[in-house]
């Protein structure tokens, strides 16, 4: 099936080169990163030039809507500087968000605000990056150098994002950049444990067409050494079976027509071989070693245009994720369509969209029969009715097959009564109901569970951004406080002799979360200071049973306690920085034993110059500077000190 694939999207991709070659010749004579101050003022004035923008080119995204929440932009800079590293590594140097990983270069999922990693949405140009049976995303799958844009929602909303974004979403990427001519980089890294990065990126565009072609390769022994502590004398040993090697290929083109609008296709396809990191207990146990292989592979064809106040957008896209594991192989195809129109005037702007989609499994597990359809409606709105004032609200309805979609409705609030001499304070505030359909794992998996429901949450939120500058001094600050209850939250539990999918009544998220900013400029330096802090309270309130010991217990894997912190110095093409990282105590499956937390620190440098006019930029990362031995997931071990080097050439 896989092969198939392949040569069905190598004649799609020649066909699209043709028809945008074609066109060309007919047509000859014509991304926690904090913000600080100025970047602040830079996105607030950007709000406006978005809605206007869009009317060229789409409709606005969707987290224009969104005023009553955090939305974190990543920096070009951040994504540049991290373009080796799987998305994993990224969210977990730029935010105090905590990832489950099972090891280095492992399986890695992400919790926001304590849920699951299946309530938080991750999507490339709008295509779910989940995969279907599973309902999740693994982030070490996923290269940053793939993409140039990324924006953190923390909180997230099904209203706006579709179903499961209850805890957050991650939106990724990847545009035209319009510079005529040939361009592109070569990005060379490498590092501890054998690991190695090569990738190549090459654009042409001539201010209607634009093509890009990008290619990576990651590998990594990750024989490294670490500590035991399931045997006596906690020997040091060296790690067994922790390979990887990543690949991957993206093209797109672009096409601007005659009336401003705009044409893109999109392919993205990787290759992940993987062997599956043991536990410490079992590293020298060469029988109970194993693998895994997966294959996904994300396409797309959209349109998007404007005319006078109506702007509007179209896409069609195919997937296709395909995992073999020792003899058994879990594979789905999934078929979507969506389309959205959106109306300016005045200070108001509505927006109105839909999606189809069609999910058929290859899984041995499930009955032969098994797909399965979706379709969702939306609409948002939002209202200034006065210069500081911002209203939005929205709705998303729906059906799934073999499941109930409840309505989901939000409201969010923005006023900002200070805006004045080098200050600005904005007050905001959100209620929202989202949803997340069971995955096909939980439904057909041994069988049909067509009693689960739908997990339901209810989230309100409040909070503060506040922003100052002074000369060559600026700061920005944001707090947050949430509360979020979630019924209906699925977990597999034992019954009987096997696993099944059950329930939850009720789990309740509450927390807060800060940022702090600082910037100074200094005779020839400049310094920024970052500091992010999450503090999430997740317990089960009412469970199965009456007797269940968990209820009222922090949930497993799940940290009270979380920060980091950088510093950055720079002075003319030269930069340095220092990251601190902490992940409290967590609690295990079992609620009466504590993985103890941890302190990282990683330290850099770069040097950007020029060789034969083209740029080049060195940099180096010593990780774990102080050699801390710790476990983020119990039993299997993480890196010690490493480091790694890059070179990236761009022409």
């Amino acid at each position: 099936m896989y092969k198939r694939l392949h040569y069905i999207y190598a004649l799609a991709l020649f066909l699209s080169g043709a028809v945008l070659n074609k066109a060309a010749a007919q047509d000859s004579l014509l991304f926690p990163n904090i913000y600080s101050e100025s970047d602040t003022l830079k996105k607030f004035k950007l709000d406006s030039v978005l809605v206007s923008s869009g009317l060229h080119r789409g409709t606005l995204p969707n987290r224009g809507f969104a005023v009553g929440t955090n939305v974190i932009l990543a920096s070009v800079e951040s994504i540049s500087r991290m373009s080796m590293n799987s998305l994993a590594d990224y969210i977990r140097e730029q935010s105090s968000v905590y990832l489950k990983e099972y090891g280095r270069g492992m399986s890695a999922f992400i919790s926001v605000r304590g849920t699951s990693s299946s309530h938080t949405t991750i999507a490339w140009n709008g295509m779910s990056m989940a995969v279907p049976t599973l309902g999740q995303a693994d982030l070490s799958h996923i290269p940053v150098y793939f993409f140039d844009k990324m924006e953190l929602h923390v909180g997230g909303s099904s209203v706006l994002y579709g179903d499961g974004s209850i805890g957050g979403t991650i939106q990724m990427n990847t545009s035209a950049k319009w510079e005529r001519g040939l361009t592109g980089d070569i990005l060379l890294s490498a590092g501890s444990f054998s690991t190695l990065f090569t990738g190549a990126t090459i654009r042409y565009s001539n201010g209607r067409n634009e093509s890009r072609t990008s290619i990576f390769q990651s590998s990594a022994k990750n024989n490294y050494t670490f500590e035991n502590n399931t045997k006596v004398g906690r020997p040091t040993e060296r790690l067994n079976n922790s390979a990887y090697k990543n690949r991957g290929f993206l093209q797109e083109f672009h096409r601007k027509l005659k009336d401003s609008s705009l044409l893109s296709f999109n392919i993205w396809l990787l290759d992940f071989d993987r062997e599956i990191q043991p536990s410490v207990s079992l590293n020298d146990r060469p029988e109970s070693f194993a693998s895994i292989m997966d294959r996904n592979l994300r396409s797309s064809l959209s349109y998007s245009g404007s005319r006078s106040k109506i702007s509007y957008s179209g896409r069609l896209s195919f997937s296709h994720d395909y995992e073999r594991y020792k003899e058994d192989i879990i594979a789905a195809s999934r078929y979507m369509a969506y389309a959205d129109i959106q109306y300016f005037n005045k200070g108001i702007v509505f927006k109105a969209g839909a999606s189809a989609e069609y999910i058929d499994p290859d899984v041995d597990s499930y009955s032969q029969s098994t797909s399965e359809s979706r379709g969702y409606l939306f609409l948002l709105a939002k209202y200034n009715p006065y210069q500081n004032l911002v209203i939005s609200a929205g709705a998303r309805a729906g059906g799934v097959t073999n499941s109930k979609v409840p309505f989901m409705p939000s409201l969010d609030v923005r006023y900002t009564p200070v805006r004045h001499s080098g200050h600005t304070l904005s007050l905001r505030g959100s209620l929202s109901k989202s949803s997340k359909v069971p995955s096909l794992n939980d439904r057909y998996w041994g069988g049909v569970h067509s009693y689960l429901r739908s997990e339901i949450s209810f989230t309100q939120e409040g909070g503060a951004d506040y922003t100052w500058f002074s000369g060559a001094t600026s700061a920005a600050f944001f707090v947050t406080l949430y509360k979020s209850r979630v019924n209906d939250w699925i977990r597999w539990l034992p019954a009987g002799q096997v696993w099944r999918p059950q329930n939850i009544p009720q789990v309740l998220s509450r927390g807060a979360e800060s940022g702090l900013t600082v910037t100074q400029i200094l005779y020839e330096w400049s310094f920024k200071a970052t500091l992010c802090y999450s503090y999430t309270d997740v317990k089960m309130v009412e469970a199965l049973w009456r007797e269940d010991p968990s209820v009222g217990q922090q949930l497993a894997y799940q940290p009270r306690h979380s920060w980091r912190g950088s510093l950055n110095a720079e002075r003319g093409n030269w930069d340095s920085f220092v990251n601190v990282s902490y992940t409290g105590e967590r609690t295990t499956l079992d609620i009466y034993d504590t993985l103890a937390g941890y302190t990282l620190i990683d330290l850099g440098a770069s040097y950007r110059g020029k060789i034969l006019g083209k740029s080049v930029t060195v940099s180096t990362i010593i990780k774990n500077l102080l050699n801390v031995s710790y476990q983020n997931v119990k039993f299997y071990a993480m890196a010690p000190i490493n480091y790694q080097i890059t070179l990236r050439w761009e022409f």
